[in-house]
């Protein structure tokens, strides 16, 4: 860890911050396609404790600690990403036709608070050729697969996208362990998205549960605490089984007290990720914790956890499986194996056996 924090990321952060990004990517795709790449991730990352193993829809997961999509955008690393000691691994977004992104640059980092603002407008390289660049690749652990709507630069109808997640999703039917749909990427959409109304989503849940052999179902959802809005998108998706769980998107914009000077903030375009989302995360996790049916679903937590206590407050909020991705740009790998040490030290410290135990204590 201080490795990475004292010597290394001065260096990294010289750099465009998508070069190094890129960079990483090829990077972890030669090591997770060699054997002695991925013993050597293996041997210095991994940390694994049984206490930490938890089963969320039917899926087992080692740890509850995993890759939020955004990172590997079309399922290049997965190998890697495994060996360093993740418990599940989202790619994506991946849509059903390949696009480019917003133009450059559209990746900017805010280093004294944490942060990154993101502006990619999904990049990805289309379904067809991710679903196929996957189809030998062996994961040791779950593997998600997030799905949006191609990014055409234009506003998109409801149907239109209905039929674009429907496209999508068939070539991982076979696949993937889990899909999520991320229904209001704030890079497509703005956060604003159709699927926040129920009539809509009740017409895309139709649509998906035609298809057969579909693997568990994760709704990715803007970050709110609108009790009358979950109310109404839980009320939607009641009559289909094929919904297991749900994750939180970020606000559109910058809406947080930052460290980072108001006038550098607003000149760059795009959604803010980091530390400073943790509080609006952590607040709509109890929120629909304490509505949703438990036995049926389950909240993956993400959103600024940079520290063991970080991730171990939404356990205890309501998450059952956690998401990192922006703390690694500030932290390196090394924080996924001190997250799940930290997690043992904690049930510990408040008398769990397992980390399932500690999930929504807070609430009790």
């Amino acid at each position: 860890m201080s490795f990475y924090r004292f010597c290394l990321r001065p260096i990294l952060f010289r750099c465009d911050p998508e070069w190094i990004h890129n960079c990483t990517i090829s990077l972890g795709e030669k090591a997770g396609e060699r054997g002695f790449g991925r013993r050597a991730l293996d041997r210095f990352y991994r940390y694994e404790n049984d206490r930490l193993a938890i089963s969320v829809a039917g899926l087992q997961f080692p740890n509850p600690v995993g890759l939020a999509a955004g990172f590997d955008k079309n399922g290049r690393m997965i190998q890697a990403l495994a060996a360093v000691g993740f418990g599940f691994i989202e790619i994506g977004s991946i849509s059903a036709h390949s696009s480019l992104g917003n133009p450059r640059p559209r990746l900017f980092r805010l280093p004294l608070d944490q942060a990154v603002v993101v502006n990619y407008g999904v990049p990805n390289d289309g379904a067809g050729v991710v679903a196929g660049r996957i189809a030998d690749t062996p994961t040791p652990v779950p593997l998600g697969v997030n799905l949006v709507e191609t990014n055409t630069g234009t506003p998109t109808q409801p149907d239109q996208i209905i039929e674009e997640l429907v496209e999508a999703v068939g070539p991982f039917v076979q696949r993937a362990d889990y899909i999520c749909l991320s229904l209001n990427c704030p890079n497509t959409t703005a956060g604003v998205s159709p699927f926040d109304h129920g009539d809509h989503l009740s017409e895309l849940m139709h649509a998906f549960a035609s298809i057969d052999q579909l693997p568990p179902v994760l709704l990715k959802l803007t970050a709110h605490t609108d009790q009358g809005r979950m109310e109404e998108m839980l009320l939607a998706i009641e009559p289909f089984d094929l919904v297991k769980g749900f994750i939180f998107n970020m606000p559109p914009g910058k809406p947080y007290s930052l460290r980072t000077p108001s006038q550098l903030v607003d000149s760059m375009p795009g959604t803010l990720c980091g530390h400073p989302t943790r509080l609006l995360t952590n607040q709509a996790i109890g929120a629909l914790y304490k509505l949703m049916d438990r036995k049926r679903y389950h909240i993956i937590g993400g959103g600024g956890i940079a520290s063991p206590d970080e991730a171990y407050k939404k356990i205890r909020l309501g998450a059952s499986l956690l998401q990192l991705y922006t703390a690694l740009i500030f932290e390196g790998p090394a924080l996924v194996r001190r997250i799940k040490k930290g997690l043992v030290r904690l049930l510990d410290r408040d008398g769990f056996g397992h980390v399932g135990e500690a999930v929504g204590a807070d609430h009790e």
